[in-house]
């Protein structure tokens, strides 16, 4: 009997010692979830859904969640987008060794050439993260970890969205990739409506900083003004840029070249033409109601010029759809090289207008 009662006793202790560390398991692990932060996560509307450059289409949406209204035409003048022609002749190639043109207008070396002005309009610090492009290639989720989750986490804790290639990030979660916010798909220029998943992990980042006092609108107009001037002329990159990016009047010649060789009639640099000069022609129209006299006339007068290289780059159809609906290339290829010669002159002469309406800012012949 007393076996008996001490084999009871020792299975009650050993029962309770049982359910108590379950019960402290427990307690444990809720703590710890409830230690665990939440993946941040922002409420934001998504960009418009018009086409255009997707950089500066999400960068506005962006600026105007924080309070900034800078529209898309502003961005697109800031930035120098809307006045740059981006070519760079090291590639990508296609099959058959033709260089890929139709990726040139995509890149975003332009859009961050323009962050220091952008930066002084808006009031706000904006910097680019970038990956290693052979570790990215090698491992893009253990890049984008070393660069990018840091960054963006705090960023999204701080409610600032962040912008990559064609996606305005809002929210991340456990799922990979883990970023969520708004996008565009594929060759689109248009941002989707709904939130979803980003499709591959970034390769850049634009990230928001700290609140700055931003530049009168005088001294933005002249920053702005000088840039694009620098990209026309060749000087707004820095002296480690790849020799093979043009921005301006070398980018036109080399554009050219490409053309009466046989390649670069493409698609997607009318398109991005068509869009860059529109917002030109928009951005400079508001800036000439912020001056008077000659100063007014010179940017009203460029602005003119960029609606004359607006109306040559819609008069036809995009060439490959020409051709594709039975025109004859060699003829289609002739009409846009024709197109590009014209332009060219226009930009050259737009230019000049705005080197005079500068110096008029400053006061020095």
């Amino acid at each position: 009997m007393k076996k008996m009662m001490n084999h009871k006793l020792t299975s009650v202790v050993t029962g309770t010692l049982i359910a108590a560390s379950l019960i402290s398991g427990c307690i444990h692990a809720n703590q710890t979830e409830k230690e665990k932060p939440m993946p941040p996560s922002i409420s934001m509307a998504a960009p418009t859904s018009d086409s255009g450059n997707i950089y500066a289409r999400g960068m506005s949406a962006i600026l105007s969640y924080l309070g900034t209204e800078l529209s898309y035409d502003q961005v697109m003048g800031l930035s120098g987008v809307a006045f740059i022609l981006q070519v760079d002749t090291s590639g990508p190639y296609l099959p058959g060794n033709e260089l890929d043109c139709a990726w040139w207008p995509n890149d975003d070396w332009g859009f961050e050439l323009g962050l220091p002005v952008l930066t002084k309009a808006s009031g706000w610090e904006i910097s680019k993260l970038s990956a290693d492009s052979d570790a990215y290639k090698a491992n893009p989720e253990a890049e984008f970890r070393r660069i990018f989750l840091s960054a963006i986490e705090k960023s999204l804790r701080a409610g600032k969205p962040v912008l990559s290639y064609g996606f305005v990030c809002i929210a991340t979660d456990e799922q990979q990739p883990p970023l969520l916010g708004y996008g565009t798909k594929g060759h689109s220029t248009q941002y989707g409506q709904s939130k979803t998943r980003i499709q591959s992990y970034p390769w850049n980042l634009y990230v928001i900083g700290n609140k700055t006092s931003a530049g009168s609108p005088t001294d933005v107009d002249l920053a702005s003004l000088r840039h694009i001037i620098a990209l026309f002329n060749e000087q707004a990159q820095g002296a480690n840029a790849p020799k093979t990016r043009f921005s301006g009047k070398q980018a036109w010649a080399e554009w050219l070249r490409l053309l009466r060789a046989g390649s670069a009639c493409d698609n997607n640099m009318f398109i991005h033409l068509r869009y860059n000069r529109r917002s030109a022609v928009a951005y400079l129209r508001e800036m000439a109601k912020r001056h008077t006299g000659v100063t007014a006339k010179h940017i009203s007068s460029a602005a003119d010029l960029y609606q004359s290289i607006v109306d040559e780059a819609t008069k036809e159809g995009l060439p490959y759809n020409r051709v594709k609906s039975g025109e004859d290339e060699k003829t289609v290829r002739s009409g846009y090289t024709a197109m590009v010669e014209r332009v060219s002159k226009l930009e050259a002469q737009a230019i000049a207008e705005l080197k005079a309406a500068a110096a008029s800012i400053t006061g020095t012949p």
